[in-house]
């Protein structure tokens, strides 16, 4: 993986090594395995469970309205 360069607000630059970043991500409480799980399922995976996912918040927010 390359080097990436990247800018504070204030303008400086510094350089980031992917796998730094990938840490501080996790450091942060992004799970990573997850992101790296998702990505490794086709395009239209991910859309039939982004699907699945929106069926069951509207169904909740329907029911919520009862």
């Amino acid at each position: 993986m390359a080097t990436e360069t990247t800018s504070d607000r204030q303008g400086r630059t510094s350089r980031v090594e992917p796998l730094d970043a990938i840490e501080a991500a996790a450091d942060y409480g992004i799970d990573v395995a997850q992101l790296r799980d998702n990505l490794a399922l086709t395009v239209a995976e991910r859309l039939r469970r982004h699907q699945i996912a929106l069926n069951t918040v509207e169904k909740l927010q329907k029911a919520k309205r009862r």
